[in-house]
């Protein structure tokens, strides 16, 4: 089986190219993070991120995704893949556990930013803090041997091709 990640900043695009990727055909694995910020705000929440534990729910949810897709899947792509981890945990037990895993991935696409980040009730980082977590998650992945590759602002329909051609 082959794993593609889509990494970079928030509000990068790489849930709407990872939904066309979807509507295509392919097998998808959503974002943990978001998902995991929902499901404490409808518990009441507000700030789930200021949790001790937030980091450690998110890694946990993810590796699940990943060890949970089904026999005879030949390639799925992964809304941020278990070491984007890393760019939020430094020094924490999480760090530690992420570095235990080192998963396997078969191509890393970095997804640039648009060149504006709108917060919102599930993304709390400004445009610096967006490029800066872009240049993180590059700069992680070519720590462990990755050379992402650099999809550039563009349609859906464009950056879904940029990535098709890649592969």
């Amino acid at each position: 089986m082959k794993k593609y990640v889509l990494t970079g900043g928030p509000g990068s695009g790489k849930s709407t190219i990872l939904l066309a990727l979807e509507e295509a055909g392919e097998y998808i694995i959503k974002e943990a993070a978001e998902d995991i910020i929902k499901l404490q705000k409808a518990n009441g929440i507000l700030h789930p991120w200021e949790y001790w534990d937030f980091q450690e729910r998110i890694l946990n949810l993810q590796i699940k995704r990943e060890q949970r897709i089904p026999e005879g899947i030949k390639k799925v792509f992964i809304d941020r893949g278990i070491l984007d981890g890393l760019a939020y945990t430094k020094g924490s037990k999480t760090e530690k556990k992420i570095y235990a895993l080192i998963p396997k991935y078969n191509k890393i696409f970095l997804i640039e930013n648009f060149g504006e980040t709108k917060t919102n009730n599930l993304r709390r980082e400004n445009q610096k803090e967006a490029l800066k977590l872009e240049e993180k998650f590059k700069s992680i992945y070519m720590n462990f041997g990755y050379e992402p590759i650099r999809i550039t602002p563009g349609t859906v329909n464009e950056r879904v091709r940029q990535i098709k051609e890649a592969m």
